[in-house]
């Protein structure tokens, strides 16, 4: 990377930190060394990651993103929170930068992996949420709307912005099958169990004699209902069963976990959380599929900067 040509870059970057961001000085001065730590990072090691000697700051994406954090934990001992603002000034930059000068962001989608301690308090309910698919549940309309909730987020891993897109729903498939069909008229078959399906079909009737819109997800005056009415629903749910309130998506990586525990392959926890990449998952594993993941960094040519002897 041309050191004039960075200069440059890094000067228009500072006053679109002052001038548009308004950041505060020793914010801008953080986000400054981030770009700095991040570029001597790649200039030390650019043959170990199989970067173009004659590089552009737009070849720098993901991949160099990952084995930039693997060397600052793992090797200089950084805390997470320090990777986290050091991330938000790096994913500022490349905003900038695809705005300014017109390329492509390459790291526009990335998002840091969520640090296992923040689930792992968590993982004692596991066994109890287990529990509620086996409890009766409150004969209302609400208490069929919060069971379906645990089977919706937790048995099969979706989000709370896909499952209020639910229009409709039909039961008779094939056996354990159910179709929904959502917003954009598109349709999915998901597997419900047994008990499940009675509880949806019983809903089903129960909505079917309200007056008011056509919707899978109403209450009892017929109005549809919000994503933090559902939420609020499943907290008031939890708290009925003794359990503190949970987000919906940290229902989900229970589920990760629940499945991961009884077994379940890599392949298998993609296809419920409906991920691509493998990085959005290892938070969510035991120390186990970390090790996997080690193993191919290791034998990665590009992200061989993990290993610190190599370093």
């Amino acid at each position: 990377m041309d050191k004039a040509e960075l200069d440059k870059i890094m000067g228009l970057y500072k006053s679109h930190l002052q001038v548009k961001k308004l950041l505060a000085p020793d914010t801008i001065s953080l986000y400054l060394s981030s770009i700095k730590m991040f570029v001597s990072f790649c200039e030390k090691f650019h043959k170990k990651l199989a970067i173009p000697d004659k590089w552009l700051i737009e070849n720098l994406g993901v991949r160099e993103i990952e084995a930039f954090m693997q060397h600052q934990m793992n090797v200089l001992n950084w805390k997470r929170s320090t990777m986290v603002t050091c991330i938000s000034g790096i994913k500022i930059f490349y905003q900038f930068l695809a705005e300014s000068e017109n390329v492509k962001n390459p790291i526009q989608h990335f998002k840091l992996p969520r640090d296992i301690n923040e689930i792992g308090h968590r993982s004692i309910e596991i066994s109890k949420i287990n529990q509620l698919f086996e409890l009766s549940f409150e004969d209302s309309l609400q208490g069929h709307q919060q069971r379906l909730l645990l089977e919706f987020i937790y048995g099969l891993g979706m989000s709370l912005a896909k499952i209020i897109k639910i229009r409709s729903a039909i039961p008779e498939l094939d056996e354990g099958q159910v179709r929904l069909y959502f917003q954009d008229s598109k349709y999915r078959d998901v597997p419900f169990s047994p008990v499940s399906i009675k509880v949806l079909k019983s809903y089903l009737k129960l909505i079917d004699n309200i007056d008011g819109d056509q919707s899978f997800w109403i209450n009892n005056k017929g109005r549809i209902l919000t994503a933090a009415q559902l939420q609020n629903m499943l907290n008031k749910y939890f708290v009925q069963h003794k359990l503190p309130p949970i987000s919906a998506n940290e229902l989900r990586d229970l589920s990760v976990q629940h499945f991961s525990g009884k077994g379940a392959d890599v392949r298998s926890l993609q296809a419920l959380r409906h991920v691509k990449q493998l990085r959005r998952l290892q938070s969510l594993k035991d120390t186990s599929f970390g090790d996997l993941q080690n193993k191919f960094r290791q034998k990665h040519l590009r992200n061989q900067t993990s290993n610190k002897e190599q370093l």
